[in-house]
């Protein structure tokens, strides 16, 4: 697999993880150092974003990922799109569409999250 594919495979990965609120699973895609940003907001560590998925309202219908791209450069990579959830909240979906922006690394031979930046709608 190239590593384009790889880095494909391992967002794709975390959305899924995320959709099933799986920790271990979004933990085992996180680099060491993981840090999450907003535009003009605070920075929250691995802890505090695994917590932040476990605290989603209601049940989560689905996560994509669209209009992907992957800019490489050695054993760092940013992959952007726009992240597409769907959750159902007493008894009502909301759809949530956001770009994103996240810096991955290769670390121990797998690709990795290192940071995770997401901008306003």
């Amino acid at each position: 697999m190239s590593d384009r594919d790889a880095l494909l495979d391992t967002a794709r990965r975390m959305a899924a993880a995320i959709r099933a609120r799986d920790r271990a699973g979004v933990q085992a895609l996180l680099a060491p150092g993981f840090v999450q940003r907003t535009i003009g907001g605070a920075a929250v560590d691995a802890d505090q974003f695994l917590a932040a998925i476990e605290q989603i309202p209601g049940e989560i219908l689905s996560v994509e990922l669209v209009e992907l791209e992957v800019d490489l450069e050695g054993e760092t990579a940013v992959v952007t799109g726009v992240q597409h959830a769907r959750v159902r909240i007493d008894g009502e979906v909301v759809e949530d569409k956001r770009p994103f922006v996240d810096w991955m690394v290769k670390a121990s031979g797998a690709w990795r999250f290192r940071a995770a930046i997401d901008l306003p709608s």
